[in-house]
């Protein structure tokens, strides 16, 4: 499985779009790993996790040919995580010679309205036909195409059933937390009665260096207990890369800093377009 990192920031990106905090300011002088758009996944060049308005950006300066995609995975119906409207272009007179004849979405049942809302103005028939959605509630287990793919309860908003990821190939898996602050224990024992294999875990850190302890988001410390419960319920192997991506840039710490930080607890830190071969 190979899962590259397309974008790894929170909502406003690093630099944000309006701020002149610090780290903004560093972000935009130095570039580099501090340049950070929002996230997501490409996984296999045919799966995509979570769908912000960054993507169009990611496609151009990663050369990508997202019309591969057979899958779309969304977590939640906020902006940086689900943007229907560019779903309206995959389609003739805008799109041509496309890959895969139809992609499924797949997201609660938030998202699938807001897909319907966001796109009934503009959306073609003929292009509204190679799009599937699916909705999938907390606890669904299915199988698309080879994928098989387990929504969990994220604890992020409330009034809206937000969903993190297990997704497995081949018997190789990955546990996608972006998003959400700690799970419960609980969810991790419902995995490992699955006899799921996590190979990498990529988990929320938009509070940096800090705890969050029971909020919407994560922290470097959140991650390092998140850890120590999958271990503890058998779903975290000793050799299961940590991964630390959704970084906002009100943590004041840029790439190098958090990574010193991160480097003691065996943490890798995600930075857009990082790319991981498991």
């Amino acid at each position: 499985m190979r899962l590259m990192f397309l974008g790894t920031a929170a909502a406003e990106g690093v630099p944000a779009v309006f701020c002149n905090c610090p780290t903004c300011i560093r972000a935009k002088a130095k570039g580099g790993k501090d340049v950070r758009t929002r996230s997501q996944i490409l996984i296999d060049d045919d799966t995509l996790f979570d769908f912000p308005m960054d993507t169009y950006m990611h496609m151009l300066r990663y050369g990508l040919d997202l019309s591969r995609v057979k899958r779309v995975l969304i977590t939640h119906s906020h902006m940086d995580h689900c943007y229907p409207q560019e779903f309206c272009m995959r389609g003739g007179p805008f799109a041509k010679n496309m890959t895969a004849d139809v992609v499924e979405v797949l997201g609660n049942d938030k998202v699938c309205e807001m897909f319907k809302s966001d796109t009934a103005r503009e959306i073609r028939p003929a292009v509204a036909e190679g799009i599937a959605l699916r909705r999938l509630r907390p606890y669904d287990e299915i199988l698309s195409g080879d994928m098989r793919i387990i929504a969990l309860p994220a604890s992020h908003t409330v009034g809206e059933d937000c969903l993190v990821y297990y997704v497995e190939r081949g018997g190789i898996g990955a546990l996608l937390l972006n998003d959400t602050g700690v799970l419960d224990k609980d969810v991790y024992s419902f995995l490992a009665k699955k006899n799921v294999n996590v190979r990498v875990a990529a988990l929320d850190c938009t509070y940096g260096a800090l705890r969050h302890g029971k909020g919407r988001h994560m922290g470097l410390y959140d991650i390092v207990d998140q850890k120590a419960i999958m271990a503890q319920a058998g779903v975290l192997q000793e050799d299961t890369l940590v991964i630390a991506t959704h970084l906002s840039h009100n943590t004041d710490l840029d790439y190098d800093g958090i990574s010193a930080i991160a480097k003691d607890y065996n943490i890798t830190v995600a930075y857009d377009g990082m790319v991981l071969e498991v």
